[in-house]
């Protein structure tokens, strides 16, 4: 029996192996079963449930379901923690379609998402587990096109941060993310997470209806997000800092460059102070970053959460940003 599991085991990562995500399946999002989301090698079958205000303040439970899959460094397993890192958004404000299509195929492969772990591992010096938002990379559960921000992505993305960290066995993790992957991390505080060392929150989505005001586009000043979606309807974190759970063993980091185009600097800047207001320790940190946008901070945001973890403190981790790579 047990030869029949190693063998059946390798197959599916064999598949994994040569497995390619296509942007197509991002404009029409797929579903799998729980069935099929559990014989995959990197994935976990979530389905929070949770309560939220309706109409006339009236309390209406909601659910979702979906397959997230997760992409492992090297060492992951057996590791004491490792470094959680949520992607960006795939449908950028500064690209064309043609041009979210060109870029998503360049790392739209199990092969190039492990490949990336690893390279960050390498980097850090720390294992680093990458996750795929809903309607990204093969995870399921909602349209990242249409319903990205919307509470139901933070629910499944914290549902999915807890069970992986379960499936590895680590009591207390690192967590990171970029812009809207950077809002989650914001998101999964505000949810009550008390397992975190560090968090570091890279250019990120923290204050939906301050960045949309700043931005002053059409959607923004007709009261939308640029999915579509009401602001009054997205997850906006800075709405909810009331749900972060003292922790002193925690750091809490949001990481940005001022001069950043895509999700503006006072945004993040307005969700450190209103960690503060609320006895929440948060410390800004700056950075330069490298593309067009002044917007990807990603190997910086990885960076900090080592340097947090071994102990770095706020001002030296702030030296070592400026001093670059």
């Amino acid at each position: 029996m047990a030869l029949l599991w190693a063998l059946a085991g390798g197959a599916c990562l064999a598949q994994s192996d040569n497995e390619v995500f296509l942007f197509d399946d991002v404009l029409r999002p797929k579903t799998i079963s729980q069935v099929e989301c559990l014989a995959l090698p990197h994935a976990v079958w979530v389905a929070p449930r949770w309560v939220e205000a309706g109409f006339l303040g009236r309390k209406v439970d909601r659910s979702a379901q979906g397959c997230i899959r997760y992409f492992p460094s090297a060492k992951a397993q057996g590791a004491q923690t490792a470094v959680f890192f949520i992607h960006g958004d795939v449908m950028g404000l500064e690209d064309h379609p043609d041009q979210n299509r060109e870029v998503y195929e360049k790392t739209g492969s199990y092969k190039a998402q492990i490949a990336q772990a690893d390279r960050t591992a390498k980097d850090i010096g720390l294992p680093v587990i990458r996750i795929a938002r809903p309607g990204v990379y093969g995870s399921t559960g909602m349209s990242h096109v249409r319903e990205r921000r919307l509470p139901m992505e933070a629910y499944l993305v914290n549902a999915a941060i807890t069970t992986i960290k379960e499936r590895y066995g680590y009591h207390r993790i690192l967590l990171t993310g970029l812009s809207g992957g950077g809002g989650l991390v914001g998101a999964a505080l505000t949810l009550g997470r008390t397992d975190t060392d560090c968090a570091v929150v890279g250019s990120g989505a923290v204050s939906m209806k301050t960045r949309a005001r700043l931005l002053a586009s059409k959607e923004a000043l007709r009261g939308l997000d640029q999915t579509g979606q009401l602001l009054s309807d997205v997850y906006d974190p800075i709405d909810h800092v009331n749900g972060v759970l003292p922790d002193s063993r925690r750091r809490i980091f949001v990481l940005g460059d001022p001069r950043d185009r895509s999700v503006a600097f006072e945004s993040q800047q307005e969700f450190q102070q209103r960690l503060l207001s609320v006895g929440i320790p948060a410390t800004l940190l700056t950075a330069e970053a490298k593309d067009a946008m002044h917007h990807r901070t990603a190997p910086e945001a990885q960076r900090v959460a080592a340097w947090c973890l071994a102990g770095v403190s706020d001002a030296d981790i702030q030296n070592r940003l400026n001093a670059g790579p």
